[in-house]
């Protein structure tokens, strides 16, 4: 039977005890240069990339055998069958399927959608990538609690650059990078694309025609199609905080963030999800909703121009994007296609629910009315959502929304 030191869950599947699993001696040279290889790799798939540091190292380190890091390796960046991967080991057929099925379970291992329907698959990004389906199966064994407490301390150690003048230095490279994921808004969107008639008294050039992107989530959900497009999944960023005894503030259920098409079908065969249909997947969504989650959609390779891969419906606590913000870890970069305005200030009641649901405090209260600041505005549509008055809306405003790291003092989460 497969079963090698270091497989990370894999060798607590097969017996290998939880004492074995938490050793956390330091890492060899030539084992830390490896692990360093196989992130750069990964790292390609991000726009931004992300730093690689020791922290990272050591969650890489922690589930991953020698023989899987040099077989990742030999894979590279470039699209590949089972076959051409089953040739680069000398593994008898049945012992390969059980290593290539430890690596896919593991996350470093995802469908690839090729042209010609074949069945491909490629080395995913570090976060979103393995990190989200390592966890996504919602096993508590030690190794994953140990990886959840790694996971922390990574992300701990990325806000411990928030000081001058690497302040300064993340935000101008973030900028820089432009949005990794868009943001969504809750319910029906006005109706977008439409012509209309303006009397200008001369002729005026038509714009070219252009496909309008998904503005709600909903909109997006309905365009995935039917049958088997949908897989939930557990939360990476509220599992991780469970297991490290920070449960969610706003009490969402784990099974929460929704992949479409290959990825989705990946989930459910390789037992990290379960399927759910379009009106399931919809019903969720407005479940969450009222609870405060925030819509982010995940793009292939982190880039908002791409295919949607799938929906995190976190919150402002949890989220490894928005609680990073607020915990003052990471500037923020989004697309987003509405803002959120209070016509009738005289509608507010000044019960600051808009204030508590915002997920990036772009709300507070003044004279006891809520002001709205449009540049911190990401346009998620709690606001509108939420507000027992009904007194604020959202208007169409496509763009892109940089939220600058916040210094320490400031952060609206210290834990």
């Amino acid at each position: 039977m497969y079963s090698i030191d270091r497989l990370g869950f894999a060798c607590y599947d097969f017996g290998i005890s939880p004492e074995a699993l938490l050793n956390t001696s330091t890492i060899s040279p030539e084992r830390s240069a490896n692990l360093r290889k196989l992130a750069e790799l990964m790292n390609t798939r991000h726009k931004n990339p992300f730093p690689i540091t020791d922290p990272l190292l050591s969650c890489y380190d922690l589930v991953l055998a020698s023989e899987e890091i040099d077989f990742l390796l030999k894979l590279g960046t470039e699209p590949y069958s089972y076959e051409k991967a089953a040739s680069l080991t000398s593994l008898p057929e049945s012992e390969f399927r059980e290593f290539f099925e430890v690596l896919v379970g593991k996350g470093f291992i995802w469908p690839y959608d090729s042209p010609d329907s074949a069945e491909l698959y490629v080395l995913p990004g570090i976060m979103l990538g393995w990190f989200e389906v390592f966890l996504s199966g919602g096993e508590e064994t030690p190794e994953k609690r140990e990886f959840a407490r790694r996971t922390d301390m990574l992300l701990k150690s990325y806000g411990k650059m928030n000081t001058f003048p690497l302040r300064g230095i993340m935000n101008r490279r973030s900028r820089k990078a432009g949005p990794h994921q868009s943001i969504l808004i809750p319910g029906s969107s006005p109706e977008r694309g439409k012509g209309r008639t303006i009397s200008v008294g001369k002729t005026v050039d038509s714009e070219p025609a252009r496909v309008y992107p998904a503005g709600t989530v909903e909109e997006l959900i309905e365009r995935q199609g039917d049958g088997d497009n949908f897989a939930v999944v557990h939360c990476f960023c509220r599992q991780y905080h469970k297991m490290i005894e920070q449960p969610c503030r706003f009490e969402q259920p784990p099974q929460s963030c929704i992949a479409f098409g290959s990825l989705g079908r990946y989930a459910v065969k390789h037992g990290k999800g379960r399927s759910i249909t379009k009106s399931e997947a919809i019903s969720l969504v407005r479940e969450l909703q009222a609870k405060g989650a925030v819509h982010q959609v995940f793009h292939k390779n982190e880039d908002v121009n791409n295919p949607e891969l799938a929906i995190c419906n976190c919150c402002w606590d949890c989220c490894g994007v928005l609680g990073s913000y607020n915990r003052g870890i990471i500037p923020l970069n989004f697309h987003s296609y509405f803002e959120a305005q209070l016509p009738d200030s005289a509608k507010c009641s000044g019960c600051a629910t808009c204030v508590d649901f915002c997920p990036v405090q772009a709300i507070t209260m003044v004279n006891e009315k809520c002001a709205i600041d449009s540049a911190k505005c990401i346009g998620c549509g709690q606001c509108e959502l939420q507000c027992p008055e009904d007194a604020i809306c959202m208007i169409e405003n496509e763009r892109k929304v940089f939220l600058p790291l916040i210094k320490k003092s400031e952060a609206r989460i210290k834990d």
